[in-house]
């Protein structure tokens, strides 16, 4: 298979499910809308967006069974717990040396007023549980599903190229797209969604590559060690913990002549996670198959 084919396959399957996702809960959510019986236009934006999360996942255990994708190809393997505690060890050590170099440079700066037992329990907890649910969730779709079709379709560095491409942009698919109740119809979840889609063209550089780096380092991970998902997660899932953390025990210092090296999605990455993340997956590239080479070598 050429190149530009490859590609095109790509890039075009991922996105074909992903618009028959968001098609499919605009239509449905108007039903579920008036069985609601809400008359908060928030209620129906939330179906839309909430449905078309719903229907991604779901749609994959059909998908993956009639491309022969299964657990192992996913990237599930034994021993998931102690690999998602290593992941989330180092996912967590990661963001926070990240957030502690951000303090350091005076790019962020404490709230020491909420440094109290009373305050950061609740943070922490809700952090935790947070990325807990998003590293599960995202981690399956993205370094799962997309990257083990994409895989598939143009071999692993389109695919782990692709499924970052995927990741960064779905971050900045949303709208506040509002209409009178009487003006409420079938129609109306397209017209959120479309919304919802139009944004993508206002996603802020910085924003942009600190989430496709972040896609890209597990991507990389995921490709050199196709049995390391559940690490995936748990690293994903440090990361989130960190930033749920980090935004209410910390504030963005925009008297800092550095305050631009994070981006405006969370103050917390952007250009320089992208940096230190670019170092991480050069290094992981070159180090890793060495040290493969050398481990599996009888002693």
């Amino acid at each position: 298979m050429n190149f530009p084919r490859s590609l095109l396959l790509a890039f075009l399957a991922p996105l074909t499910y992903l618009l028959a996702a968001a098609l499919l809960s605009a239509l449905i959510a108007y039903p579920l809308f008036l069985l609601s019986g809400s008359d908060d236009i928030s209620t129906f934006r939330t179906l839309v967006s909430r449905g078309g999360q719903c229907l991604l996942l779901l749609g994959l255990w059909p998908l993956g069974r009639r491309i022969g994708i299964n657990r192992q190809t996913l990237g599930f393997s034994r021993g998931f717990i102690r690999q998602w505690i290593a992941g989330f060890a180092a996912g967590f050590m990661m963001l926070g040396l990240h957030v502690a170099a951000l303090v350091g440079l005076g790019i962020r700066e404490v709230t020491w007023s909420k440094w109290t037992p009373g305050q950061m329990g609740p943070i922490m907890g809700k952090a935790l549980l947070i990325g807990l649910a998003i590293g599960l969730l995202e981690e399956t779709l993205f370094r799962g599903a997309l990257l083990s079709a994409a895989r598939r379709l143009s071999g692993p560095v389109l695919a782990v190229i692709v499924s970052a491409l995927f990741y960064a942009a779905l971050h900045f698919i949303g709208t506040q797209w509002s209409t009178d109740l009487d003006r409420i119809g079938w129609d109306t979840g397209i017209r959120i969604a479309l919304d919802g889609f139009s944004h993508l063209r206002e996603a802020a550089p910085d924003n942009f590559l600190g989430l496709f780096m972040a896609g890209l380092f597990l991507g990389t991970l995921r490709v050199l060690r196709p049995d390391a998902l559940p690490v995936c997660m748990g690293i994903h899932a440090g990361w989130v913990a960190i930033i749920k953390s980090a935004k209410p025990l910390t504030t963005l210092n925009l008297q800092s002549p550095r305050w631009n090296w994070v981006g405006s999605y969370d103050h917390i990455i952007g250009y320089f996670s992208s940096a230190w993340l670019t170092l991480v997956i050069l290094a992981l590239v070159i180090a890793y198959p060495a040290f493969q080479s050398r481990t599996s070598q009888p002693s």
